[in-house]
């Protein structure tokens, strides 16, 4: 009786060399998107930012004031126009109506190309 020989195995295709994974700059990202650090991340941004100070001070004088309320809505827009990112060059809005010329992305659905739809269909 013969013993069978096993099969060689089969050589991949690619071969990945370990020091081409950048592995240590991996782990670092991850840790970096941890809760705990994102939050002392925005914790130490708050301390640091005068708008957030000068934010609160007025706040406070508005409530002993009387106008705490309306102070608190003033500050929720100014965070939401302060916060609101710049768009490059050449970059295009999702909404048509802030791009130049009203023109829209590629893949939105206009009003011509939906009746075109509904016409072929119920043909």
């Amino acid at each position: 009786m013969s013993t069978p020989t096993p099969k060689p195995k089969p050589k991949k295709p690619y071969h990945i060399k370990r020091a081409d994974l950048h592995l240590e700059e991996y782990k670092k990202e991850r840790s970096d998107r941890s809760p705990q650090v994102l939050f002392h991340r925005a914790l130490n941004a708050l301390k640091t930012s005068r708008q957030f100070h000068f934010y609160v001070g007025l706040q406070l004088l508005a409530s002993i004031s009387g106008y705490g309320q309306v102070m608190l809505a003033v500050g929720l827009l100014w965070a939401m126009i302060a916060n609101t990112g710049k768009r490059k060059e050449g970059e295009m809005s999702a909404y048509s109506l802030f791009n130049e010329g009203f023109e829209a992305i590629e893949g939105s659905t206009d009003m011509e190309v939906l009746e075109r739809e509904l016409r072929v269909r119920g043909a």
